[in-house]
């Protein structure tokens, strides 16, 4: 950013670079605690420590010591640390600011730097860089016009008239302003030209690159008409890059003019035989040069994600439809939406796609159930019975047939979940409903010996209109009975009327005067922090049914984008705590107070629980360490505009204080690069003894509304988008036309293997090795065994595509153990919802043990095999027990199970065998 020289130099009070240091100091400070910058405290101030330490250093050692105070580098560092993204970590920062530093003494001219140093340290780590970094989003700053008037307030009062930069300033306004209309008016078919315009010049991004970096002295033309060229020569070069789709056009930009200037000053030395005189010998700017590739390699190798190295011991084969049975076709749901809302309709009904397992017939094998909203309507409320040998037969529901033919009137399934909520020994079926009243389905097994489902909604006593794809159910209260939590992620209902509407996608209302724009108020209003989602519903379970609580009284009450819903114990008190993950917004962690009600989880700075990356969308919770901790994985975006990356908090519980959460997701592997996360499992794919982890990748395609011969990206158009505040984007009239188009629509899964007793809780991806090597998006992640063979098959759902399923082939034959827990329906819930299991045994002359926790669902669009699965290897292990601890109290010891097979232990019962 502004003024930098190549050494530290004595301050005075009249050096401009001291206001300029005080305001991105604030920034900085206000970022961490109030704007939400995607930046911990302790990012920063490493960042900013290694380039003050840098610049002392290669002063020193290139023979210009001093001993004052490096603000430069402290601008520099600084900035880069606002300007730039990057996940967890705080090493990635060191290259760019290496980098930063290291120019103003290597690409000089004449003795003086030619690019500015913060501009340089961006552009290479965004091009070399590459997955590991991307220009901070505009939306980061904050949304409104008070930001960028104080930057442009304070830039003109302390900065821009003392270093006479203005005629560079207002040029660039000018010249951009006109690039800008020009733009819009290029782009009026596809994207909203107010869109274009108004986020453009609310952005806080622009003014800070206006007044704070082209305007820096040292690298800037001094005369006025040089820096009115200077000023067109950035337009035009931002304008090319714009119409090539490129992000972070004004860095790349001025980049590119700074090169050309660069190599104009030196050759027109050498033209005229007057060379130019670098600062430094060659051999140390190229030892500079190799330096810095070497803490690239550093930084890069040790955040980034690992490939398998070995044999991993198992492999995913697909079943081919013709064979599993499981089949489904898209249904031009896209065709139905209101015409009002048909340019996002691909977005508006991007998830949705969900499996639910169990054994609803009680047959000892496991059912899926499936939920295909896009699909036609026969297809999309399809429960498929088990067969066995990986094939399956649907099975007919005529209780859900309005749902599955009539979105319009009734809306679109969303998302399932099997629980036996009446504790008669039968699962029931829950479904999530976008744009509709959620539905509850009572099995009638028990009663008729016959498995059929019956709606049961209005007398369990759930009702209302929902925009909801996620729910679970949990004993919060420890009465035996399942409670429910119902997630809802857009709002259900249009506030802005009086009294509010239902909002359905496949009928707005109708403008009821001129202007009138209230139904197009739907989207997020904002894109970390947005609050105008829906709220979640709780209900406590009875014996007669469900009552919707004040979820006030609980501390339950919010209204975010919410996702998905998993359930553990955090802090060992035996009460069930919550973890919701939301998008466009921090997660909310509750922690249950006695069965009382919840208190949030909130810490004071970014990267602490409760202020997170912003882009929450599966949540898995399980012990990924085997200490008998609890890890949360929470699968998020990491992408240009967004470098994220998921969220692995690891739990520590004390006896007597808050448990704490640390975000560890980068420095074990689970990060998820340069993907559009969404659904996740957790189980022990090659039965090893450790939990692995199962992510789905990829957004959108465009398979069912191709346009162009070759996939066009959105991003670059949602990248124009987020440039506005929310009284622009927050209206879907307002956004680009998405039809033909796709986002991060091809991308491959995921399968990361825990590295065991070489670094417990650190992971490998083995995904390409395994069997999941088809890029594609995919929206839920189901592991079950459903060949009952001891290991974890997989169900992959996708938005407009069939099912894929993978059989899972352990070459490793390796012993394992299956449990069945069965609660009394009393104390214990049948579902044994809340139990903890704690295997213990022997291995090589060492105490080992693997820990699980029973939940109904733990998963984004997806409820697993709830059948417990331990892995061993191929020795069997000695001295095997069992730990079962009850909810409620009560601990049984099973001693000595029997392997390689499943077991169904009983809260009053004896060891049982099961099928």
């Amino acid at each position: 950013m502004p003024p930098a020289s190549a050494t530290p130099s004595r301050l005075t009070w009249q050096d401009p670079r001291i206001p300029f240091a005080l305001l991105l100091t604030g920034y900085a400070i206000l970022g961490c605690t109030v704007w939400g910058f995607n930046r911990t405290p302790s990012q920063i101030a490493a960042t900013v420590a290694f380039g003050c330490a840098l610049e002392f250093a290669l002063a020193r050692i290139f023979g210009t010591p001093s001993r004052h105070i490096p603000l430069s580098a402290y601008i520099s560092s600084l900035s880069i640390a606002l300007l730039l993204n990057y996940s967890h970590g705080f090493t990635l920062a060191f290259f760019p600011v290496f980098c930063a530093i290291a120019s103003k003494y290597v690409l000089t001219h004449r003795g003086a730097h030619v690019f500015n140093p913060s501009l340089f340290g961006v552009v290479v780590a965004l091009v070399i860089g590459g997955q590991h970094y991307s220009a901070a989003p505009a939306y980061q700053w904050g949304n409104g016009i008070g930001l960028p008037a104080f930057m442009v307030t304070a830039a003109l009062a302390l900065f821009i008239f003392k270093v006479k930069r203005a005629p560079l300033v207002w040029s660039f306004l000018a010249f951009f302003l006109v690039q800008t209309i020009v733009r819009a008016f290029a782009t009026r078919h596809h994207l909203p030209p107010a869109t274009l315009l108004a986020g453009t010049f609310s952005a806080p991004a622009v003014y800070l690159f206006t007044f704070f970096m082209i305007t820096d002295p040292k690298t800037s033309p001094s005369r006025p008409i040089a820096q009115v060229a200077w000023a067109l020569g950035i337009v035009l070069i931002d304008l090319w890059l714009h119409f090539h789709r490129s992000l972070s056009t004004l860095f790349f930009a001025l980049f590119i003019l700074s090169a050309a200037r660069f190599l104009y000053l030196h050759l027109s030395d050498l033209l005229t035989r007057s060379p130019s005189k670098i600062s430094l010998p060659k051999w140390r700017s190229a030892s500079l040069t190799a330096t810095g590739f070497a803490l690239w390699f550093f930084t890069a190798s040790q955040w980034s994600r690992t490939t398998f190295q070995t044999d991993p011991g198992f492999h995913f084969s697909k079943v081919d439809p013709s064979h599993s049975g499981i089949t489904s076709e898209y249904g031009g749901v896209l065709e139905q939406v209101d015409p009002r809302l048909r340019h996002v309709a691909k977005w508006l009904i991007s998830i949705g796609d969900a499996a639910a397992t169990a054994d609803f017939d009680n047959d000892g094998l496991i059912d899926i159930f499936l939920t295909n909203p896009a699909k036609r309507p026969q297809d999309r409320c399809a429960l498929y019975r088990n067969l066995g040998g990986m094939k399956f037969d649907r099975v007919p529901l005529p209780a859900l047939a309005d749902l599955a033919s009539d979105p319009k009137n009734h809306g679109l399934p969303a998302g399932a979940v099997f629980a036996d909520w009446d504790n008669d020994g039968d699962q029931d079926l829950f479904l999530s409903v976008g744009y509709g009243p959620c539905r509850a389905l009572i099995n009638t097994l028990t009663e008729t010996g016959i498995p059929n489902f019956v709606d049961a909604t209005q007398q369990l006593g759930i009702a209302g209109h929902s925009v909801s794809v996620a729910a679970n159910f949990f004993d919060a209260n420890r009465d035996g009975y399942l409670d429910l939590l119902v997630a809802n992620a857009f709002s259900p209902l249009l506030k802005e009327y009086n009294p509010p509407r239902p909002f359905n996608i496949f009928a707005l209302p109708e403008p009821e005067y001129k202007g009138d724009r209230r139904m197009f108020r739907i989207m997020h209003q904002g894109w970390h922090d947005a609050g105008n989602g829906g709220e979640n519903a709780f209900y406590l379970g009875s014996k007669s049914g469900f009552i919707r609580q004040n979820e006030s009284e609980w501390e339950l009450e919010g209204t975010r984008w919410s996702l998905s819903a998993g359930t553990a114990d955090f802090n060992g008190d035996g009460y069930t705590d919550l973890y919701i993950a939301n998008d466009f917004g921090p997660d909310d962690c509750y922690l249950n107070q006695g069965g009382k009600k919840f208190v949030r989880m909130l810490g004071k700075t970014f990267g602490t629980i409760g202020r997170d990356t912003y882009k929450g969308m599966n949540v898995s919770i399980a012990d990924l360490t085997n200490t008998g901790s609890r890890d949360i994985y929470v699968s998020n975006v990491h992408a240009p505009l967004q470098a994220e990356g998921s969220l692995l908090w690891h739990v520590e519980s004390q006896s007597d204080t808050p448990p704490s959460f640390r975000d560890t997701a980068t420095q074990r592997g689970a990060l998820n690069e340069s993907a559009f996360g969404w659904g996740a499992a957790i189980g022990d794919l090659n039965l090893d003894g450790w939990l692995d982890i199962v992510q789905a990748n990829g957004m959108l395609d465009d398979a069912v509304d191709r346009r162009f011969d070759e996939p066009h990206d959105y991003w670059y158009s949602a990248g124009q988008i987020m440039l506005s505040g929310p009284e622009v984007h927050g209206y879907a009239d307002s956004w680009a036309d998405l039809r033909g188009y796709e986002i991060f629509g091809r991308q491959p899964q995921r399968a990361y293997l825990n590295r065991g007793s070489d670094r417990p809780g650190h992971f490998w991806d083995a995904g390409a090795t395994t069997g999941l090597d088809q890029a594609t998006n995919a929206r839920g992640a189901c592991l079950a065994d459903f060949d009952n063979d001891g290991d974890l098959d997989l169900a992959l759902t996708h938005q407009f595509k069939n099912l894929t399923l993978y059989q899972n082939e352990n070459g490793n034959e390796s012993t394992w153990l299956g449990l069945t827990l069965i609660g009394d329906g009393q104390k214990v819930t049948r579902d044994a919802t809340g139990s903890r299991i704690i295997a213990r045994y022997t291995r090589d002359g060492k105490p080992q043990q693997q820990t699980r926790e029973i939940q109904t669902t733990n998963g984004f669009a997806a409820q697993s095999d709830r059948r417990l699965l331990f892995g061993f290897g191929p020795t069997p292990p000695t001295d095997l027990n069992l730990e079962i601890h009850w909810p409620g109290g009560g601990t049984q010891i099973i001693p000595h199970p029997a392997l390689n097979r499943y077991h169904a232990i009983e809260s009053k019962i004896h060891l049982a065998h099961a099928q």
